[in-house]
Protein backbone atom coordinates (compact mmCIF):
# COMPACT_ATOMS: atom_id res chain seq x y z
CA UNK A 1 0.00 0.00 0.00
CA UNK A 2 1.02 3.38 -1.01
CA UNK A 3 1.50 5.94 1.94
CA UNK A 4 1.69 9.89 1.49
CA UNK A 5 5.51 10.19 1.31
CA UNK A 6 5.41 8.69 -1.95
CA UNK A 7 3.23 11.32 -3.83
CA UNK A 8 4.73 13.63 -6.05
CA UNK A 9 4.35 17.21 -5.03
CA UNK A 10 4.93 20.12 -7.80
CA UNK A 11 3.01 23.41 -8.61
CA UNK A 12 0.41 25.17 -10.86
CA UNK A 13 0.81 28.62 -12.55
CA UNK A 14 -1.19 30.01 -15.01
CA UNK A 15 0.13 32.61 -18.14
CA UNK A 16 -3.10 34.82 -17.79
CA UNK A 17 -2.11 35.28 -13.86
CA UNK A 18 1.48 35.55 -13.78
CA UNK A 19 3.67 35.87 -17.08
CA UNK A 20 2.72 39.50 -17.57
CA UNK A 21 4.54 41.15 -20.48
CA UNK A 22 1.25 41.29 -22.40
CA UNK A 23 2.65 43.42 -25.42
CA UNK A 24 6.16 42.06 -25.23
CA UNK A 25 7.95 39.31 -27.45
CA UNK A 26 5.34 39.29 -29.88
CA UNK A 27 2.17 38.46 -27.90
CA UNK A 28 -0.95 39.04 -29.10
CA UNK A 29 -3.71 40.61 -27.12
CA UNK A 30 -5.99 37.66 -24.97
CA UNK A 31 -9.28 38.13 -23.76
CA UNK A 32 -8.49 38.92 -20.52
CA UNK A 33 -6.26 41.82 -21.45
CA UNK A 34 -9.51 43.03 -22.81
CA UNK A 35 -11.70 42.65 -20.83
CA UNK A 36 -9.13 44.26 -17.79
CA UNK A 37 -9.53 47.50 -19.87
CA UNK A 38 -12.71 48.00 -17.82
CA UNK A 39 -11.07 48.18 -14.75
CA UNK A 40 -14.76 48.29 -12.60
CA UNK A 41 -14.77 44.38 -13.61
CA UNK A 42 -12.08 43.39 -11.55
CA UNK A 43 -12.55 43.98 -7.28
CA UNK A 44 -9.11 46.25 -6.89
CA UNK A 45 -9.29 47.40 -10.39
CA UNK A 46 -6.42 45.75 -11.10
CA UNK A 47 -4.91 43.98 -14.80
CA UNK A 48 -2.46 41.14 -15.39
CA UNK A 49 -0.34 43.41 -17.79
CA UNK A 50 2.74 42.67 -15.42
CA UNK A 51 0.83 40.18 -12.92
CA UNK A 52 4.52 38.20 -10.83
CA UNK A 53 6.32 38.93 -14.43
CA UNK A 54 7.02 35.64 -15.04
CA UNK A 55 8.05 36.03 -18.34
CA UNK A 56 11.21 37.63 -17.36
CA UNK A 57 11.64 36.15 -13.50
CA UNK A 58 11.01 32.39 -14.82
CA UNK A 59 14.06 31.42 -13.51
CA UNK A 60 13.61 33.12 -10.22
CA UNK A 61 10.27 31.44 -9.41
CA UNK A 62 11.46 27.97 -11.01
CA UNK A 63 14.50 27.91 -8.75
CA UNK A 64 12.14 28.89 -5.40
CA UNK A 65 10.22 25.73 -6.51
CA UNK A 66 12.97 23.74 -6.69
CA UNK A 67 14.24 25.02 -2.99
CA UNK A 68 11.14 23.99 -1.51
CA UNK A 69 11.52 20.48 -2.57
CA UNK A 70 9.23 20.68 -5.34
CA UNK A 71 9.30 18.10 -8.31
CA UNK A 72 6.56 19.28 -10.96
CA UNK A 73 6.30 22.65 -12.45
CA UNK A 74 2.61 22.99 -14.05
CA UNK A 75 2.45 26.19 -15.96
CA UNK A 76 0.15 27.04 -18.48
CA UNK A 77 0.92 28.53 -22.66
CA UNK A 78 -0.55 31.58 -23.58
CA UNK A 79 -2.37 30.84 -27.02
CA UNK A 80 -1.64 34.10 -28.02
CA UNK A 81 2.22 34.24 -27.37
CA UNK A 82 2.04 31.49 -30.20
CA UNK A 83 -0.60 32.64 -32.05
CA UNK A 84 -0.78 36.01 -31.57
CA UNK A 85 -4.27 36.21 -33.91
CA UNK A 86 -5.19 32.74 -32.26
CA UNK A 87 -4.30 31.11 -36.04
CA UNK A 88 -1.83 32.11 -39.18
CA UNK A 89 1.73 32.94 -38.13
CA UNK A 90 3.62 31.22 -35.47
CA UNK A 91 5.63 33.65 -33.30
CA UNK A 92 9.32 32.48 -32.66
CA UNK A 93 9.32 34.75 -29.88
CA UNK A 94 6.84 32.96 -27.89
CA UNK A 95 8.42 29.18 -29.16
CA UNK A 96 11.71 31.02 -27.67
CA UNK A 97 10.48 31.80 -24.25
CA UNK A 98 8.73 28.55 -23.37
CA UNK A 99 11.86 26.08 -24.62
CA UNK A 100 13.21 28.55 -21.95
CA UNK A 101 11.15 27.41 -19.43
CA UNK A 102 10.83 23.75 -20.28
CA UNK A 103 14.89 23.64 -20.40
CA UNK A 104 15.74 25.09 -17.55
CA UNK A 105 12.74 23.72 -15.77
CA UNK A 106 14.88 19.83 -17.00
CA UNK A 107 18.29 22.08 -15.91
CA UNK A 108 17.40 22.01 -12.54
CA UNK A 109 15.92 18.82 -12.07
CA UNK A 110 11.86 19.60 -11.70
CA UNK A 111 9.92 18.25 -13.84
CA UNK A 112 8.05 20.53 -16.81
CA UNK A 113 4.06 20.01 -17.50
CA UNK A 114 1.77 22.26 -19.43
CA UNK A 115 -1.81 22.88 -19.25
CA UNK A 116 -2.18 23.73 -23.47
CA UNK A 117 -5.85 25.92 -22.13
CA UNK A 118 -5.92 28.03 -19.02
CA UNK A 119 -8.70 30.75 -19.76
CA UNK A 120 -7.02 33.07 -21.95
CA UNK A 121 -8.47 33.19 -25.43
CA UNK A 122 -6.64 35.23 -28.21
CA UNK A 123 -8.95 38.46 -28.49
CA UNK A 124 -9.25 37.84 -32.06
CA UNK A 125 -10.62 34.87 -31.74
CA UNK A 126 -13.35 35.91 -29.37
CA UNK A 127 -14.20 38.49 -32.51
CA UNK A 128 -15.47 36.31 -34.42
CA UNK A 129 -17.32 34.72 -31.63
CA UNK A 130 -15.28 32.70 -29.58
CA UNK A 131 -15.97 29.22 -27.93
CA UNK A 132 -19.44 29.59 -29.03
CA UNK A 133 -18.02 29.54 -33.01
CA UNK A 134 -17.50 26.17 -34.03
CA UNK A 135 -14.51 26.95 -36.26
CA UNK A 136 -12.76 27.44 -32.85
CA UNK A 137 -12.21 23.70 -32.46
CA UNK A 138 -10.24 23.60 -35.46
CA UNK A 139 -8.08 26.81 -34.55
CA UNK A 140 -7.42 24.59 -31.26
CA UNK A 141 -6.75 21.68 -33.24
CA UNK A 142 -3.99 24.12 -35.11
CA UNK A 143 -2.40 25.28 -31.52
CA UNK A 144 -2.03 21.78 -30.24
CA UNK A 145 -0.27 20.41 -33.65
CA UNK A 146 2.07 23.23 -32.72
CA UNK A 147 2.68 23.30 -29.14
CA UNK A 148 3.53 18.93 -30.16
CA UNK A 149 5.90 20.13 -32.98
CA UNK A 150 7.94 22.14 -30.32
CA UNK A 151 7.85 20.67 -27.16
CA UNK A 152 6.62 17.09 -27.25
CA UNK A 153 10.36 16.22 -27.22
CA UNK A 154 10.84 16.95 -23.82
CA UNK A 155 7.60 17.49 -22.12
CA UNK A 156 5.95 14.30 -21.79
CA UNK A 157 3.20 15.34 -19.24
CA UNK A 158 0.02 17.73 -20.53
CA UNK A 159 -3.18 19.17 -19.25
CA UNK A 160 -5.55 19.94 -22.02
CA UNK A 161 -8.03 22.33 -20.29
CA UNK A 162 -8.28 23.45 -17.11
CA UNK A 163 -11.76 23.91 -14.98
CA UNK A 164 -13.98 23.63 -18.66
CA UNK A 165 -17.15 24.53 -16.59
CA UNK A 166 -15.48 27.50 -14.55
CA UNK A 167 -14.20 28.93 -17.91
CA UNK A 168 -17.46 28.63 -19.64
CA UNK A 169 -19.90 29.20 -16.48
CA UNK A 170 -18.06 32.59 -15.31
CA UNK A 171 -17.34 33.53 -19.27
CA UNK A 172 -19.87 32.81 -20.89
CA UNK A 173 -22.93 32.41 -19.19
CA UNK A 174 -22.76 34.30 -15.82
CA UNK A 175 -20.19 37.07 -17.39
CA UNK A 176 -18.37 37.37 -14.55
CA UNK A 177 -14.63 36.64 -16.15
CA UNK A 178 -13.53 37.29 -19.72
CA UNK A 179 -15.04 37.84 -22.57
CA UNK A 180 -17.85 38.89 -20.31
CA UNK A 181 -20.68 36.94 -22.38
CA UNK A 182 -23.81 35.74 -20.75
CA UNK A 183 -26.70 34.05 -21.42
CA UNK A 184 -27.46 30.40 -21.77
CA UNK A 185 -26.99 30.06 -25.75
CA UNK A 186 -23.76 31.15 -25.12
CA UNK A 187 -22.95 29.03 -22.64
CA UNK A 188 -24.42 26.12 -24.25
CA UNK A 189 -22.38 26.36 -27.48
CA UNK A 190 -19.27 27.24 -25.78
CA UNK A 191 -19.12 24.32 -23.58
CA UNK A 192 -19.78 21.73 -26.21
CA UNK A 193 -17.22 23.07 -28.39
CA UNK A 194 -14.49 23.45 -25.85
CA UNK A 195 -15.28 19.60 -24.58
CA UNK A 196 -15.64 18.89 -28.62
CA UNK A 197 -12.23 20.73 -28.90
CA UNK A 198 -10.72 18.71 -25.89
CA UNK A 199 -11.20 15.27 -27.56
CA UNK A 200 -9.45 16.53 -30.88
CA UNK A 201 -6.20 18.07 -28.58
CA UNK A 202 -6.08 14.46 -26.82
CA UNK A 203 -5.89 12.52 -30.05
CA UNK A 204 -3.49 15.12 -31.91
CA UNK A 205 -0.87 14.71 -28.60
CA UNK A 206 -1.53 10.99 -27.60
CA UNK A 207 0.10 10.33 -31.99
CA UNK A 208 3.14 10.63 -30.11
CA UNK A 209 4.29 8.29 -28.27
CA UNK A 210 4.97 8.01 -24.65
CA UNK A 211 2.92 11.43 -23.94
CA UNK A 212 0.72 11.10 -20.70
CA UNK A 213 -2.62 13.50 -21.13
CA UNK A 214 -5.08 14.37 -19.11
CA UNK A 215 -7.25 17.36 -18.33
CA UNK A 216 -8.32 19.24 -14.94
CA UNK A 217 -11.68 19.08 -13.30
CA UNK A 218 -13.28 21.45 -11.28
CA UNK A 219 -15.25 19.71 -8.55
CA UNK A 220 -17.60 21.43 -5.93
CA UNK A 221 -19.33 19.31 -3.56
CA UNK A 222 -22.88 19.81 -3.12
CA UNK A 223 -24.77 19.29 -0.38
CA UNK A 224 -28.85 20.12 0.62
CA UNK A 225 -29.50 23.16 3.07
CA UNK A 226 -33.15 20.70 4.65
CA UNK A 227 -33.21 17.47 4.81
CA UNK A 228 -36.60 17.13 2.01
CA UNK A 229 -37.10 16.01 -1.65
CA UNK A 230 -37.40 19.18 -3.23
CA UNK A 231 -33.59 19.84 -1.57
CA UNK A 232 -31.95 16.44 -2.43
CA UNK A 233 -33.02 16.77 -6.18
CA UNK A 234 -31.87 20.10 -6.14
CA UNK A 235 -28.18 18.69 -5.11
CA UNK A 236 -28.86 16.23 -7.72
CA UNK A 237 -29.23 19.13 -10.64
CA UNK A 238 -26.53 21.30 -9.66
CA UNK A 239 -24.23 17.93 -8.98
CA UNK A 240 -24.74 17.56 -12.78
CA UNK A 241 -23.93 20.92 -14.21
CA UNK A 242 -20.92 21.46 -11.91
CA UNK A 243 -19.38 18.15 -11.58
CA UNK A 244 -20.33 15.82 -14.18
CA UNK A 245 -21.41 18.09 -17.32
CA UNK A 246 -17.41 17.82 -18.28
CA UNK A 247 -16.39 14.44 -17.24
CA UNK A 248 -19.25 12.03 -18.90
CA UNK A 249 -19.71 12.61 -22.51
CA UNK A 250 -16.03 11.50 -22.54
CA UNK A 251 -17.11 8.05 -20.76
CA UNK A 252 -19.57 7.10 -23.62
CA UNK A 253 -22.49 8.93 -21.06
CA UNK A 254 -23.33 11.83 -23.00
CA UNK A 255 -24.63 14.82 -21.05
CA UNK A 256 -26.34 14.30 -17.74
CA UNK A 257 -29.89 13.58 -18.28
CA UNK A 258 -30.84 15.58 -14.50
CA UNK A 259 -30.82 18.58 -15.99
CA UNK A 260 -32.84 18.69 -19.00
CA UNK A 261 -33.38 22.00 -19.99
CA UNK A 262 -29.75 22.42 -20.12
CA UNK A 263 -28.78 19.41 -22.06
CA UNK A 264 -31.51 20.41 -24.85
CA UNK A 265 -30.33 23.79 -25.18
CA UNK A 266 -26.61 22.02 -25.89
CA UNK A 267 -28.01 19.59 -27.95
CA UNK A 268 -28.53 22.19 -30.48
CA UNK A 269 -24.62 22.65 -31.21
CA UNK A 270 -24.30 18.75 -31.10
CA UNK A 271 -23.38 17.69 -34.61
CA UNK A 272 -23.93 13.97 -36.03
CA UNK A 273 -20.39 12.01 -34.60
CA UNK A 274 -19.10 14.54 -31.76
CA UNK A 275 -20.54 12.01 -29.17
CA UNK A 276 -19.01 9.49 -30.90
CA UNK A 277 -15.44 11.53 -31.38
CA UNK A 278 -15.86 12.88 -27.33
CA UNK A 279 -15.68 9.21 -25.89
CA UNK A 280 -11.70 9.19 -25.17
CA UNK A 281 -9.86 7.79 -22.41
CA UNK A 282 -7.59 10.46 -20.54
CA UNK A 283 -4.98 8.66 -19.25
CA UNK A 284 -5.60 10.33 -15.98
CA UNK A 285 -8.08 12.90 -14.13
CA UNK A 286 -7.18 16.26 -12.72
CA UNK A 287 -9.22 16.99 -9.36
CA UNK A 288 -9.69 20.27 -8.45
CA UNK A 289 -11.89 20.65 -5.37
CA UNK A 290 -11.36 23.98 -3.12
CA UNK A 291 -15.27 24.93 -1.47
CA UNK A 292 -18.66 23.36 -0.75
CA UNK A 293 -21.79 24.64 -1.83
CA UNK A 294 -24.93 23.98 0.23
CA UNK A 295 -28.14 24.37 -1.71
CA UNK A 296 -32.07 24.75 -1.86
CA UNK A 297 -34.46 24.41 -4.42
CA UNK A 298 -35.85 27.65 -5.98
CA UNK A 299 -38.27 26.64 -8.64
CA UNK A 300 -37.97 30.44 -9.96
CA UNK A 301 -34.34 30.22 -10.95
CA UNK A 302 -33.99 29.49 -14.43
CA UNK A 303 -32.67 26.37 -15.96
CA UNK A 304 -31.72 24.91 -12.50
CA UNK A 305 -34.42 25.57 -10.51
CA UNK A 306 -31.62 25.85 -7.76
CA UNK A 307 -30.08 28.29 -5.40
CA UNK A 308 -27.03 28.37 -3.13
CA UNK A 309 -27.34 29.43 0.25
CA UNK A 310 -24.33 31.46 1.31
CA UNK A 311 -21.30 30.27 3.83
CA UNK A 312 -22.21 32.98 6.16
CA UNK A 313 -26.33 32.31 6.52
CA UNK A 314 -24.90 29.22 7.33
CA UNK A 315 -22.90 30.31 10.18
CA UNK A 316 -19.47 28.50 8.41
CA UNK A 317 -16.60 30.32 8.12
CA UNK A 318 -15.71 31.64 4.60
CA UNK A 319 -11.93 32.77 2.60
CA UNK A 320 -11.44 35.70 1.63
CA UNK A 321 -13.19 34.26 -1.34
CA UNK A 322 -16.13 34.18 0.15
CA UNK A 323 -16.04 30.55 0.43
CA UNK A 324 -16.55 27.33 2.59
CA UNK A 325 -12.93 26.32 2.00
CA UNK A 326 -13.35 22.40 2.43
CA UNK A 327 -10.48 20.26 1.78
CA UNK A 328 -12.67 16.82 2.94
CA UNK A 329 -13.44 17.38 -0.48
CA UNK A 330 -10.59 16.00 -2.17
CA UNK A 331 -11.24 12.39 -0.53
CA UNK A 332 -15.03 12.64 -1.67
CA UNK A 333 -14.18 13.38 -5.36
CA UNK A 334 -11.39 10.72 -5.24
CA UNK A 335 -13.63 8.20 -4.31
CA UNK A 336 -15.87 9.23 -6.77
CA UNK A 337 -13.55 9.13 -10.05
CA UNK A 338 -12.39 6.16 -8.84
CA UNK A 339 -16.21 4.69 -9.33
CA UNK A 340 -15.93 5.42 -12.75
CA UNK A 341 -12.25 3.41 -13.17
CA UNK A 342 -10.59 2.35 -10.17
CA UNK A 343 -7.78 1.64 -12.40
CA UNK A 344 -7.46 5.46 -13.42
CA UNK A 345 -4.47 7.41 -11.99
CA UNK A 346 -5.68 10.14 -10.05
CA UNK A 347 -3.94 13.64 -9.62
CA UNK A 348 -4.57 16.74 -6.88
CA UNK A 349 -4.12 19.08 -9.89
CA UNK A 350 -4.49 21.84 -8.20
CA UNK A 351 -5.34 22.64 -4.14
CA UNK A 352 -4.73 26.13 -2.09
CA UNK A 353 -6.42 28.19 0.42
CA UNK A 354 -6.94 32.07 -0.55
CA UNK A 355 -6.14 33.93 2.71
CA UNK A 356 -6.54 38.00 2.85
CA UNK A 357 -3.42 39.92 3.49
CA UNK A 358 -3.38 40.34 7.13
CA UNK A 359 -4.56 36.82 7.48
CA UNK A 360 -2.39 34.38 9.43
CA UNK A 361 -0.41 31.92 6.86
CA UNK A 362 -0.98 28.93 9.72
CA UNK A 363 -4.35 28.89 8.20
CA UNK A 364 -2.57 27.51 5.05
CA UNK A 365 -0.57 25.30 6.59
CA UNK A 366 -3.21 23.71 8.70
CA UNK A 367 -5.10 23.48 5.22
CA UNK A 368 -2.54 21.49 3.53
CA UNK A 369 -1.95 19.28 6.83
CA UNK A 370 -5.56 18.49 6.21
CA UNK A 371 -5.02 17.71 2.38
CA UNK A 372 -2.30 15.61 3.83
CA UNK A 373 -5.08 13.48 6.16
CA UNK A 374 -7.52 13.18 3.12
CA UNK A 375 -5.00 12.11 1.09
CA UNK A 376 -3.68 9.07 3.69
CA UNK A 377 -7.24 8.22 3.81
CA UNK A 378 -7.34 7.96 -0.15
CA UNK A 379 -4.46 5.91 -0.92
CA UNK A 380 -5.33 3.39 1.93
CA UNK A 381 -8.43 2.71 -0.35
CA UNK A 382 -6.18 2.00 -3.18
CA UNK A 383 -7.14 4.61 -4.69
CA UNK A 384 -4.25 5.48 -7.34
CA UNK A 385 -3.26 8.96 -6.28
CA UNK A 386 -0.13 10.32 -7.77
CA UNK A 387 1.02 13.30 -6.07
CA UNK A 388 -0.56 16.83 -5.28
CA UNK A 389 -0.01 19.82 -7.35
CA UNK A 390 -0.28 23.67 -5.19
CA UNK A 391 -2.23 26.59 -6.45
CA UNK A 392 -0.16 28.50 -5.92
CA UNK A 393 3.43 29.47 -6.13
CA UNK A 394 3.50 33.55 -5.90
CA UNK A 395 0.36 35.59 -4.64
CA UNK A 396 -0.89 36.20 -8.35
CA UNK A 397 -4.00 37.88 -10.33
CA UNK A 398 -6.54 35.82 -9.24
CA UNK A 399 -8.97 37.10 -12.45
CA UNK A 400 -11.99 39.01 -11.22
CA UNK A 401 -10.74 39.29 -7.70
CA UNK A 402 -7.46 40.51 -8.83
CA UNK A 403 -5.14 40.79 -6.04
CA UNK A 404 -7.02 40.69 -2.95
CA UNK A 405 -6.81 36.54 -2.03
CA UNK A 406 -3.53 35.05 -1.51
CA UNK A 407 -3.14 32.09 -2.64
CA UNK A 408 0.41 31.67 -3.10
CA UNK A 409 2.99 30.08 -0.85
CA UNK A 410 5.24 32.68 -2.01
CA UNK A 411 4.08 36.72 -1.22
CA UNK A 412 4.61 39.54 -3.93
CA UNK A 413 5.40 42.62 -3.81
CA UNK A 414 3.49 44.46 -6.74
CA UNK A 415 6.01 47.17 -6.46
CA UNK A 416 9.19 45.85 -6.61
CA UNK A 417 8.06 41.86 -7.61
CA UNK A 418 10.24 41.09 -5.07
CA UNK A 419 9.30 37.44 -3.61
CA UNK A 420 8.99 36.17 -0.05
CA UNK A 421 8.77 32.39 1.47
CA UNK A 422 5.87 32.30 3.63
CA UNK A 423 5.02 30.18 6.71
CA UNK A 424 3.69 27.34 4.04
CA UNK A 425 6.90 27.29 1.87
CA UNK A 426 8.84 26.89 4.88
CA UNK A 427 6.49 24.16 6.00
CA UNK A 428 6.62 22.47 2.87
CA UNK A 429 10.17 22.55 2.62
CA UNK A 430 10.44 20.75 5.92
CA UNK A 431 8.18 18.18 4.86
CA UNK A 432 9.40 17.42 2.01
CA UNK A 433 13.42 17.37 3.04
CA UNK A 434 12.01 15.01 5.63
CA UNK A 435 9.83 12.58 3.57
CA UNK A 436 12.69 12.24 0.68
CA UNK A 437 15.22 11.20 3.42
Amino acid sequence: MRNTTQLQWGVTIAAAQTEGAHDQGGKGASIWDTFTTNPRVIKDRSNAQVATDFYHRYQEDIDLAVTIGLKIFRFSVAWSRILPTGTGAVNPEGIAFYNRVIDYCLSVGITPWITTYHWDLPQALQDIGGWRNRAVVTHYQTYITILRTHFADRVKNWILVNEAIVCIGAGYFLGIHAPGKRGITNFSASIHHLLLAQAKGFKILKAVEGLTVGTAISCTKIDAYRDNSRDQKAVKRMDALMNRLCIEPYLGMGYPSEIPTITRHIQKFVKEGDLEEMQIDFDFWGIQTYAREVVKSAWYVPYLGVMTVPPRKRNVAVSVMGWETYPQGTRYFAERFAAYDPDKPLWLSECGMALAEDEDDQLRVNYYQQVLAEAEKILEKGIKLQGILLWTLVDNFEWAEGYIPKFGIISLNQKTLERKMKKTAYWLKNYLAATNN
